[in-house]
């Protein structure tokens, strides 16, 4: 699947491709695991070959879904992958996953190394931008009844993998108006 999206947004030739793919390496994390913590470095970015990941913030009272990202999706903090500063956001695994990981020196290296992979760079730079951008437009435009509608009708697989505390916070709400609007649809 990696090697396809790759092939798709880019013109590496077969030799390019089988080195680009050598710096992804396996991993498999149980549900729940932390991938990334507040505070430290985003050093790698994951391709999810099969699972969830979800990117958040969380302080003392407060938890806040940035992503939820599931299989044939990119994800890392990417500022702190980028500016090489501490995360503010957690990454962890929602549900048990399968991995395809590629680390901050591999990453950069391949930029160097391989001009085309800039289109992958690229890509993965402008899916962020779009999504962090819808994002935002949903939680600035649309009350609670219509990001849930919204979610219904664009995503339901997001409403039948996540627990509810998961799914009230994707959406900014409270679990509690979450049980409301899903006892009213």
């Amino acid at each position: 699947m990696l090697a396809d999206l790759i092939r798709e947004k880019t013109s590496l030739d077969d030799g390019e491709l089988s080195t680009v793919l050598s710096c992804f390496h396996t991993v498999e994390v149980p549900k729940n695991k932390l991938l990334l913590e507040k505070g430290v470095v985003a050093d790698r970015i994951f391709f999810i070959n099969k699972g969830c990941l979800r990117l958040y913030y969380s302080n003392d009272n407060n938890v806040a879904t940035r992503f939820m990202a599931f299989e044939h999706t990119f994800l890392t903090s990417i500022v702190s992958f980028i500016s090489r500063e501490p995360s503010s956001e957690y990454i962890q695994a929602v549900e048990a996953s399968e991995l395809l990981v590629i680390s901050h020196h591999d990453f950069f290296r391949l930029r160097k190394t391989i001009p085309a992979w800039d289109k992958m760079y690229i890509y993965i730079l402008e899916y962020g931008l779009t999504v962090i951008t819808s994002k935002l437009n949903s939680l600035l435009t649309q009350n609670a009844t219509e990001r849930y509608r919204n979610l219904l009708e664009n995503n339901p697989e997001l409403i039948q993998r996540l627990s509810n505390a998961n799914l009230a916070a994707y959406l900014n709400i409270s679990p509690e108006t979450l049980s409301r609007l899903k006892s009213h649809m």
